[in-house]
């Protein structure tokens, strides 16, 4: 494409051809009534030789879903136009590198910087999904983050907008259009999407940045299909050791095979991720962090699953079994593979008599893909052990709380009844060598004349009280009516201060 260099599409002049996609090239052009820069995309010429008006259109698509789309982590477009046999969209240009390239040269970014990225992705993916548009290929590769940071998403030729249904004949030559390694189990069968797709390749663009890979691999674009609908994806914990299992917990949700077990909307994801970021602000333990919403979504799913997809036309047990037979998958390629796809069980029966390709679950998968077992359909229906694992470990979080409130009470004094019971439970003044404080049941912190009430104004003020040539001792007396989110806070705060003896005791506060 040298020969376009120089060439003015409209009121852009082209200065330098700086990427290619499957449908355009892309050069960075000067726009000469502003005097910015811009990125041009200019439509292949051998595209309209194959598709004519049907490429054009798609490409028209692209600039009018993504020109819909105001938000600043989304690609401005700026315009559409046609020149001479040309046609091209001009478009924000980022300077920067894409994510893709970023994770290549530098690595897994520690977790903070992972949530500053993941929080502007899920800010855009939230405003995508509120305009009824998918994207449906989201990847690092379409993931731009400029010198400052700021992440921006691009490239929406793959877009569907769901209120539109007159470009029915559009939507469906790209229906199973996307990239293998990300596509969401609905994509792969060919089934009509919403925003919850792209929560999928959302989170397995956020599982590959946190432990530099993504879940599912193969040596073939077909294979690694297959195992987005019939193959768990390994435990993330398992593949990197200082994530917190909180974390780990929020991706897998992302990439359930079941839509209704997923975050229904990104905008749900970027709650529970501002949750982090302010746990990591105040230094706390994200061991400690409770996720509103992946806590409402574990809660729901815990029990007996109904998918109530909005489209109406998934029902559970397929959105967790293939749907079609292995024979079917590995004699076709991707590109037709919604054309050659089997959407039903009754379909595959045809094909395979009264065998069916049966998958079985397995914490060893094995290293080949399209390995499995071909046998007679069994006379009941799997189970879904899910709900009683999920039970299971609430079950055991219950026991462990319980038995850390018994073991509490044995070192606790009991509450005074009156102003006159209250003195027995005073810490005598016989040690010189402590620092008193007090929580009230107004949820205050008295240290001596200083009343304090956020956790880096106590850390502060235990700081430069404590005597650092003496072994000192915090002594916390708790008011019964303090929340017991304050007494963590002042044990934490005094940790961090220095002190190595903390002792507590429970009585009314004046």
């Amino acid at each position: 494409m040298e020969d376009l260099i120089g060439t003015t599409f409209g009121e852009y002049r082209l200065v330098k051809h700086i990427g290619a996609g499957g449908m355009a090239n892309v050069f960075l052009a000067e726009q000469t009534t502003l005097k910015r820069a811009a990125a041009v995309k200019v439509l292949k010429p051998s595209l309209m030789k194959a598709s004519g008006e049907r490429v054009v259109a798609r490409f028209r698509q692209e600039a009018m879903t993504a020109a819909a789309l105001s938000h600043p982590n989304i690609v401005q477009v700026y315009t559409i136009g046609e020149e001479g046999e040309y046609h091209f969209i001009a478009q924000e240009f980022v300077k920067g590198n894409d994510l893709a390239s970023i994770l290549k040269s530098q690595g897994s970014p520690k977790l903070p910087a992972a949530l500053h990225v993941m929080k502007q992705m899920a800010a855009a993916l939230s405003a995508a999904g509120k305009a009824g548009v998918v994207h449906r290929d989201i990847k690092p590769d379409n993931v731009l983050v400029n010198k400052k940071g700021a992440v921006k998403i691009a490239d929406f030729g793959l877009a569907q907008l769901q209120t539109r249904q007159e470009d029915a004949s559009l939507t469906q030559e790209g229906t199973t259009l996307g990239t293998p390694l990300y596509m969401s189990p609905e994509q792969v069968r060919g089934e009509e999407l919403d925003p919850r797709s792209d929560i999928y390749s959302f989170g397995i663009t956020c599982y590959q940045m946190l432990c530099g890979h993504t879940p599912f691999t193969g040596t073939t674009a077909t294979g690694i299909a297959i195992q987005h609908v019939t193959t768990m994806p390994p435990p993330l914990s398992g593949e990197t050791t200082d994530l917190p299992d909180v974390v780990c917990r929020m991706i897998h949700c992302m990439l359930a095979k079941r839509r209704s077990h997923r975050y229904p909307t990104a905008g749900e994801i970027l709650t529970d991720i501002k949750a982090l970021q302010t746990a990591i602000k105040q230094k706390r333990s994200l061991d400690l962090v409770r996720l509103p919403e992946l806590t409402r979504i574990e809660k729901i799913t815990a029990g007996p699953a109904v998918d109530s997809d909005s489209q109406g036309n998934e029902s559970d047990q397929s959105a967790i079994e293939p749907q079609r037979s292995y024979d079917s998958f590995v004699s076709i390629d991707l590109d037709t593979l919604e054309a050659r796809s089997l959407s039903s069980r009754q379909t595959a029966r045809r094909v395979l008599g009264d065998r069916e390709w049966v998958t079985l679950p397995s914490w060893n998968e094995s290293d080949d893909e399209n390995k499995g077992i071909l046998r007679r359909r069994p006379e009941f229906e799997e189970m879904d052990l899910t709900p009683m694992v999920d039970v299971t470990f609430l079950l055991l979080i219950f026991f462990m709380i319980t038995a850390a409130f018994d073991l509490q009470k044995k070192f606790d004094v009991a509450s005074s009844k009156s102003e006159e019971s209250a003195m027995t439970t005073v810490i005598e003044d016989t040690d010189e060598l402590a620092v008193k404080v007090e929580i009230g049941h107004d949820n205050k912190v008295y240290i001596g004349d200083q009343v304090t009430e956020s956790y880096q104004e106590i850390a502060d003020v235990l700081s430069s009280i404590r005597n650092t040539d003496a072994e000192l001792e915090l002594q916390i007396r708790i008011d019964p009516a303090s929340r017991h989110e304050m007494r963590m806070r002042v044990n934490d705060a005094g940790t961090q201060a220095g002190f190595t003896r903390i002792r507590s005791v429970t009585g009314a506060v004046e």
